[in-house]
Formats: structure tokens, sequence, C-alpha cells
């Protein structure tokens, strides 16, 4: 390793620490109700944070949102408080419990910062959206449902869509984020009648969780996203009005989705339930945090006996591979 990379990874573990975390929630002012930092050499203990944001309306999914792109486990807990937390006991290449979570911390704190501030902008600019994630009723009967990814054949959506999104539909699905239908809301596209209000339905259940993602997506983006009317599918609405804001729109939508598919490229591969990654032994357990963290107390206990049968059940099968 060269001398200037040796003093970039330095400066970073120099960086972050317990109060340097702590200053970025006090910074976009998040309540911070319990953490645990664990910058130390015990395998059983698992660095979390507790979050409080019942005055954020909306903010559950943007937690999900930077925690998976962290490849942290996000989790809403019976008081609707959010934990994201990392357990991990695999170390590779002599590194030390102390450093990896620090690095863990690390990368939690950039994508924390990075989403509430492209939220916070998205917000600012174009207001707060009329349906929350958590709060809707699909994803209260839906939030232990475990998808299944099935391919998508883009050839036969790009055919279906208006004249000025394929690009732009092209982009989405590319990236993880798959559509059903769409109206680009364009006269040029609709010359013989009115066109519909300009929207784009997505499938919210191509991969675990990527409901959350696309309503972090939308307000990043300026569109107001929102559940289907039968409780299933994430529509987007434009906020814009004229044909060239709406343009605008489209054009923006189609490079946050690049944007982010690069940022959650490695989680979408990990939560595939059909390679069953270490992280996904985890991710893919609803509830799990809850089982074993007391909310009075404020105390994770009994958490290791979990580790032990995830890491049994891991190492056994990758003996059997």
């Amino acid at each position: 390793m060269s001398q200037s990379k040796t003093k970039t990874k330095k400066h970073q573990n120099e960086e972050i620490s317990e109060a340097k975390f702590r200053e970025v929630l006090a910074h976009w002012n998040f309540e911070c109700v319990n953490l645990n930092f664990a910058a130390n050499e015990d395998p059983n203990d698992v660095p979390y944070v507790v979050l409080d944001v019942s005055d954020k309306y909306g903010f559950e999914a943007h937690l999900f949102t930077a925690a998976d792109m962290a490849l942290w486990l996000p989790e809403i807990l019976p008081s609707g408080h959010v934990v994201l937390y990392h357990p991990n006991r695999r170390l590779h290449d002599n590194t030390s419990f102390a450093e990896v979570r620090l690095k863990l911390w690390d990368t939690l704190s950039r994508y924390l910062d990075w989403i509430t501030h492209k939220v916070r902008a998205g917000r600012t600019e174009y207001g707060v959206p009329s349906s929350s994630w958590a709060h809707c009723e699909r994803e209260e009967d839906g939030y232990f449902e475990i998808p299944e990814n099935e391919p998508q054949y883009i050839e036969k959506i790009l055919k279906r869509v208006d004249g000025y999104l394929p690009d732009v539909i092209l982009e989405l699905n590319r990236n993880g984020f798959v559509t059903i239908e769409s109206c680009s809301g364009l006269k040029e596209d609709h010359e013989d009648r009115k066109p519909f209000e300009t929207y784009v339905c997505f499938d919210d259940e191509y991969y675990l969780d990527v409901s959350a993602h696309l309503f972090t997506l939308a307000e990043v983006s300026g569109w107001d996203p929102t559940f289907g009317a039968h409780g299933f599918d994430v529509l987007f609405f434009a906020h814009a009005q004229s044909e060239k804001a709406v343009k605008e729109a489209w054009d923006r939508l189609a490079d946050m989705a690049g944007e982010f598919g690069v940022h959650l490229e490695e989680y979408r591969e990990l939560v595939d339930p059909w390679d069953e990654y270490y992280y996904y032994q985890f991710r893919g357990k609803r509830g799990l945090f809850s089982q074993y963290y007391d909310e009075e107390s404020q105390a994770l206990s009994g958490f290791e006996e979990e580790l032990d049968q995830i890491d049994s059940k891991f190492n056994n099968g990758e003996e059997e591979k």
C-alpha cells in the first residue's frame, strides 16, 4: 500500500468516533434514543443505533435506504423507532473487530449524511410527500413478506412506453427499479387526446425492501410517492406542470436512479434469497433485533445465541458447497 493510501486510511479511522457520529445525527436533528458504538474486540458486541424519527414524516424509508446502501441492517421496533445494526463475527485479512466496526460506522455516517441531505433538499424545493412508506397499510401488512427476484424482459416493457420515455424506463429498470406502467404526461406523446397525469408505477416486490428505496428515490428526484390504490406497487406522480418541467422531472428521475443503482448494487446482490449470502441470513429475518432488545431498559441480551445459530447454519452450508 502506498504512503498516501496509508495516510488516507489512518485519517478515516481518526475521523470517525462515537462523538463524530453523534455530531452527524445532531446536525440533521435526529433524536438518538440509544447507541452502542462497540469499537472493541468483543465478537459478540453488536454495534447499533436507535433513532426516533416520529417528528420526521416518512423518514423510516430513508433510514432503510441509507442502511441498505451501507450494508447495515434496519428494523422498525415495536415503538416505531428505527434501529440500524451490524452483527458480524467474520473477520478477513487479519483485521480487528475495532477496525472493521470503525469502517462500518464511517460508511453508515456517510450514507446517512448523503441521503438526509438529498431528502431535505428535495423537500425544500418540492414539499413533503403525501404518503409515508412505513405508515401505509400495505407496508404494515407486507413488512414481513420476503419477495423473490424474477427476471424482467425490458424489450417487452419498452414497447409499451410513451415516446419520450424509453431511455428513462431503461435506466430505471437496469438499476433495479422495475416499472409496470407509465405515462409521460407530454402532449407530444398524445397528439390525439389529452395525456394522463405524469406518473410511473413500479413493482414493489422485485427485491427485498425496494419499496423503501423507491420512496427515497422519489423524494430526492422531486416526485410524490404512494402505494397503489389496491395496496400494492409504488406510484410516482410528478410535481411538474409545464412540458419543460415534466421533461426535467423525467430526466432527473433517470439520473438519480442511475446514482442509486450504483450504491444499491451490492445490496441487491446480497439479498437474493437463492444465493444465501451471510448478510441475507440477517436481512431476511424480520423483527430479529426486536426479539432480543428491551426498549424500556435499552438492553440487548441473548443475541449471541442467534449469532451462533446463524454462523453454524451458514458455515455448514459453506462446507456442503
